[in-house]
């Protein structure tokens, strides 16, 4: 079979399921089961793939019919322009997460050579953290997740992506056991809802892992940990930035401000859903901060958040 052949029969397959964007799902799905981009299956559409090929084609098209996301079937991702290598202990990162990135880049503006030192709470597969590290060329920083696998698979990403010697990653519960403050604390924390479990799609349910997914029965459980958790880790002047879930804008923002943070800007998603927000602490807690005996170097970190 030629590939506009195997292009309408998978297109066929997708849509007898079910399935929304066949067609861009068929020449996704055929570019990558025979190593190649979209373009190549619509500018040759006579190419008649291998055997091996084929097998592959096979394989893939029953592993997508049953809604296992293309990433997963190829173990990468694209984030920020990078190549993302994934396994079933991290996150599949979503567009959405590039707006931490932007955010980022915003609040620093032409400072981009600054040897800026980055906190990534809950790292998964390191996208954010390496993506950072990608743009700004003197800065370093830390990754911390909970799941060693994840972790393994991150430090593989950072290599792959030319950012090992400025990247670290250790296993940390929100940062228990860091005693350095960092300029830039970002992370992507759990946030759906348990109540909005059953209405998610199986694609996630299913291979996504839950830790990475529910934060508790209103999704809020991370965001007062890591509210408590960040002042200790956070350097004067620094700046936190946070993905946060539809309609949860003011709930996060209330969790900060009562720690002692003030929200500097909220970035919209392209759905115009309000999905991630910056903080910085406000001056007499930066003041409190710098006087306490209370942080980090001084013995006073509460670590140990659940």
């Amino acid at each position: 079979m030629t590939l506009a052949e195997w292009r309408k029969a998978i297109e066929e397959a997708m849509i007898q399921a079910g399935m929304s964007q066949a067609s861009q799902e068929a020449k996704w799905l055929l570019g990558a089961a025979i190593n190649r981009d979209g373009a190549f299956v619509t500018l040759n559409p006579a190419y008649i793939p291998t055997f091996a090929e084929e097998k592959i084609i096979q394989d893939w098209l029953t592993r997508r019919l049953e809604r296992e996301p293309l990433s997963r079937i190829k173990g990468m991702r694209e984030f920020w322009s990078l190549a993302f290598q994934l396994n079933e202990h991290t996150l599949d990162p979503r567009p959405e997460s590039e707006l931490i990135v932007e955010a980022v880049l915003k609040w620093i503006g032409p400072r981009t050579n600054e040897p800026w030192r980055i906190l990534d709470l809950g790292t998964g597969s390191g996208c954010l953290l390496i993506s950072l590290l990608h743009e700004l060329k003197n800065a370093s920083g830390v990754g911390v997740d909970i799941e060693e696998k994840a972790l393994s698979m991150a430090q593989n990403n950072a290599e792959l992506n030319d950012v090992l010697p400025r990247a670290h990653f250790q296993i940390s519960n929100w940062g228990e056991g860091i005693r350095e403050k960092f300029d830039i604390i970002v992370s992507n924390p759990p946030y759906i809802p348990l109540q909005e479990k059953e209405a998610l799609e199986k694609a996630v349910l299913t291979y996504d892992p839950p830790q990475a997914l529910f934060g508790g029965e209103d999704g809020l459980d991370c965001y007062a940990l890591l509210a408590k958790a960040i002042p200790f880790r956070l350097a004067s002047g620094g700046l936190v930035v946070l993905e946060i879930g539809m309609g949860q804008s003011g709930s996060v923002t209330s969790l900060f401000q009562e720690q002692g943070f003030q929200c500097l800007f909220i970035l919209k998603d392209l759905q115009g859903i309000e999905r991630t927000v910056a903080f910085e602490m406000n001056s007499i807690l930066k003041s409190q901060l710098q006087n306490s005996r209370c942080h980090p170097r001084g013995g006073g970190d509460p670590g140990g958040y659940k």
